[in-house]
C-alpha cells in the first residue's frame, strides 16, 4: 500500500476524505491529516508518504504553497489538488510544481478512482525503475516511443522478420471502475495468456501494449484469433466490468517488418483505436482496415460550409426568440457534421476545433446584437469538447448547447437567471413522478454535478434536492385536497420512494403529516 496524508482546514472534509472513501481500492491508506500547510509539511516529515491530497485555499500556507516545497525537498512525493469550482482557476498555477491531478470540491468516486488509481500505476512505474525494471518492459517502452533504438540491435534475431502492436484501452472501464485491484486482475490474466505465445506486453496508462512477433508476417487474419481469445478471458473472469464488450476497445496498427518501425505500427494503433470516436459500436479496429485521407481537402470549401452553417443556426435561434417556443436543433447539428463523415473526414482535433469555432463566432455575432447568455461560460464550454470522446456524444452535447442559448434568448427579460437553472425546473415539473437525482439532471444538462448544485443553489437559495421534493409536495397537496386516493398511494402518484420519507417531508414543507392536512 502506497502512503497518503489529507491537508484541508476544514475538519468534516478531513474526516470525510479519510474515511469515506475506500482508499485500499485504489492501492493507498491515508496515514495523516493536516489542517494546513505548515502542519503537513511536519507530519511528511515523519511519515514520508508517497502521496498529498490538499486544499489549495488555507490560513497559514497555501496548497500551492505546500506544492512548491514539496517540490523542492521532496521531489518523489506526488501532489494532488483539491479544490472548490470557485477558487479552481488558482490551482491552475500549480502545474509548475507538479502537481499530478486536480479534484473538485465536492469529491466524487468516480474522479477519486481515477486520479488515484493512475497515480498508484505511476508510483509502480516509479518503484520498477528504481528497482530495475524488467528488461522486457524497458525495451517495449523504448520500442513504442522510438527512444535508444541502438541498443536493442542484437536483441532480435534473423528469424523475427514481423512486428504488430495492439493497445487494449480501458478508459472507458477505469472512468467507472478504477480500482487497483481491477488493474492487478488485468495484468495477471495478460501475463496467463501472452507468456504462451512468448509475447512482450506492458501496462501503460490505462492501456495494455501488446507486441506480436513473427517469423512471418503477422496478418490481421492470424492476429485476430488470439485476441478474441484474450477478450474472452478478460470477460469470463472479470465478468461484469466487460459486459457487452463496452468497457474496452482495441486498436490494432499496421505490421511491421523491423523493430525500429514499432513505433509506427503504435502509433497507427493508437489512430485505429481513435476512430472508437466516430463509431462507439465497434470494439477492434484495425488501422488496414481504415480509409486514412491527408488533411488536403479544400479548405475554402469547408470554411464556407462552416460560415453557411453558422448563418442557418443564428437563423434559427433568432426565430426561437421571437416565437418563444422551443426549436429543433438535431436536423442542423446533424448536417453541421456532414463533411466529417467517415474516417478520412477529418482528424478528431480539426473536428473539435470546427466545434468551438461555430461556438465562438455564434457568441461573438449574438454579443454585437447586445444579447447575453447567463447560462454560458464559454471557456467552460470549449473545454468541454475536449473532454467528449464520441462524435455521437458531441452532436448530443452541441444540440444541448444550441437548446440552451435558445433558452437564454428567449428569456432576454430574466438577463441575470441562469437558464439550467429554468430548464432544470421544468424537468422537475414534468417528470416529478419519475426517479430525479442531482446525476440524473446534471449528466442530461452535460454539467458537473458539483458545478450544477452550486448554480442551483446560487440562484434559487435551495439545493435541488430540496427543490425537487417542495414541487412533489405541492403536487400532493392538490391530490390530497381534490382526489380519494389514498396517501401511500399519493406518495407513489409524486415520486416519492418511500412512503415514511414523504411524511417526513410533507410535515417539513407544510407544518402537519399527511393524516392531518387531509383532515383539516
Amino acid at each position: 500500500m502506497y502512503k497518503v496524508i489529507i491537508v484541508d482546514d476544514e475538519k468534516n472534509i478531513r474526516d470525510r476524505l479519510a474515511h469515506f472513501f475506500p482508499w485500499s481500492d485504489v492501492g493507498f491508506e491515508v496515514v495523516g491529516i493536516a489542517e494546513n500547510g505548515v502542519e503537513a509539511l511536519e507530519l511528511i516529515k515523519q511519515e514520508r508518504p508517497h502521496a498529498v491530497l490538499t486544499d489549495v485555499l488555507m490560513p497559514e500556507m497555501t496548497g500551492l504553497e505546500l506544492a512548491k516545497e514539496i517540490q523542492t525537498s521532496y521531489e518523489d512525493i506526488k501532489v494532488v489538488i483539491l479544490s472548490a469550482y470557485d477558487d479552481f482557476k488558482y490551482a491552475q498555477d500549480a502545474i509548475r510544481f507538479g502537481v499530478k491531478g486536480y479534484l473538485l470540491k465536492p469529491l466524487m468516486k468516480n474522479d477519486f478512482f481515477n486520479v488515484f488509481t493512475k497515480l498508484a500505476e505511476e508510483l509502480k512505474e516509479d518503484e520498477k525503475g528504481k528497482e530495475g525494471n524488467s528488461v522486457e518492459e524497458l525495451m517495449l517502452l523504448d520500442l513504442i516511443k522510438g527512444d535508444n533504438l541502438p541498443q536493442y540491435a542484437d536483441y532480435w534475431n534473423q528469424q523475427t522478420q514481423s512486428f504488430r502492436v495492439a493497445i487494449f484501452s480501458f478508459d472507458r472501464l477505469f472512468k467507472e471502475e478504477s480500482t487497483f485491484s481491477t488493474r492487478q486482475k488485468i495484468t495477471e490474466l495478460a501475463a496467463d495468456f501472452w507468456n504462451r505465445y512468448q509475447v512482450p506486453f506492458l501496462f501503460y496508462g490505462n492501456s495494455l501494449i501488446v507486441l506480436s512477433t513473427d517469423s512471418k508476417l503477422v496478418s490481421k487474419k492470424d492476429h485476430l484469433p488470439k485476441i478474441h481469445l484474450f477478450i474472452d478471458l478478460l470477460i469470463a473472469n472479470l465478468g461484469d466490468f466487460f459486459k457487452d464488450q463496452e468497457n474496452f476497445v482495441v486498436g490494432v496498427g499496421n505490421p511491421a517488418s523491423t523493430y525500429k518501425e514499432i513505433c509506427r505500427s503504435y502509433n497507427e494503433a493508437v489512430y485505429a483505436y481513435s476512430y472508437k470516436y466516430f463509431n462507439e459500436y465497434e470494439t477492434i479496429i484495425f488501422y488496414e482496415d481504415l480509409t486514412v485521407k491527408g488533411n488536403s481537402g479544400n479548405q475554402t470549401e469547408l470554411q464556407n460550409f462552416m460560415l453557411d452553417h453558422v448563418n442557418k443556426i443564428e437563423s434559427h435561434l433568432m426565430e426561437s426568440m421571437k416565437s418563444e417556443g422551443k426549436m429543433a436543433f438535431g436536423e442542423l447539428v446533424n448536417h453541421f457534421f456532414d463533411p466529417h463523415k467517415g474516417i478520412g473526414g477529418l482528424p478528431i482535433a480539426e473536428i473539435r476545433s470546427s466545434c468551438s469555432e461555430l461556438i465562438i463566432i455564434l457568441m461573438f455575432r449574438f454579443k454585437e446584437k447586445g444579447l447575453s447568455f447567463p447560462s454560458i461560460d464559454q471557456q467552460h464550454v470549449l473545454g468541454r469538447i475536449y473532454g467528449i470522446d464520441s462524435l455521437k456524444e458531441l452532436k448530443r452535447w452541441l444540440t444541448q448547447m444550441l437548446e440552451t442559448v435558445s433558452f437564454d434568448l428567449i428569456h432576454q427579460d430574466k438577463k441575470d437567471v441562469n437558464s439550467y437553472v429554468l430548464m432544470s425546473k421544468e424537468y422537475v415539473k414534468e417528470n416529478y413522478q419519475e426517479r430525479i437525482t442531482l446525476e440524473d439532471i446534471s449528466n442530461r444538462l452535460f454539467l458537473h454535478q458539483a458545478y450544477f448544485s452550486a448554480i442551483f443553489k446560487k440562484e434559487t437559495g435551495q439545493n435541488f434536492i430540496d427543490y425537487v421534493n417542495h414541487v412533489r409536495v405541492e403536487k400532493a397537496v392538490q391530490l390530497l385536497r381534490n382526489s380519494d386516493y389514498k396517501i401511500k398511494v399519493v406518495s407513489d402518484m409524486v415520486g416519492f420512494q418511500s412512503h415514511s420519507y414523504f411524511n417526513k417531508v410533507f410535515k417539513n414543507e407544510t407544518g402537519v403529516t399527511p393524516v392531518v392536512f387531509r383532515r383539516q
